[in-house]
């Protein structure tokens, strides 16, 4: 069964992979890691738009959905026209994330926070 419970609450940091750090690309990796999916590792600045191109680049890995679902990616625009952020959806609405300055969190995909920023979402193809 999948946990992430000791996830919440770890602090961010700029390529974090954890286990005590993580930014958000290297939580992503992690909760695939829990649920038996290998990821690729990739690197960035400040910047997750490069990571999301990266991702977007390997479309024979990934299939765009049209709703969330359990465990799928979501990507969002905290700066646009950029996807900046990315997150896992738990159990639609929630989804867990971290963003620079913050620690892991679970919040809502429908809130007034995030529901404008939602650039789209992402589940890994089955090799």
């Amino acid at each position: 069964m999948f946990s992430y419970i000791d996830l919440l609450g770890k602090k961010f940091k700029y390529g974090g992979r954890g286990p005590e750090v993580y930014d958000c690309w290297g939580l992503c990796r992690e909760v695939y890691r829990r649920l038996g999916i290998d990821v690729p590792d990739f690197q960035s600045s400040s910047d997750f738009s490069e990571i999301h191109q990266k991702i977007l680049q390997g479309k024979e890995l990934l299939e765009q959905l049209n709703e969330p679902e359990p465990y799928c990616m979501v990507f969002f625009t905290l700066r646009p026209p950029y996807v900046t952020h990315i997150g896992i959806v738990l159990n639609p609405p929630y989804f867990i994330h971290i963003l620079e300055k913050s620690e892991v969190a679970v919040e809502r995909l429908d809130s007034i926070t995030w529901k404008k920023r939602i650039a789209g979402f992402y589940r890994w193809k089955k090799k």
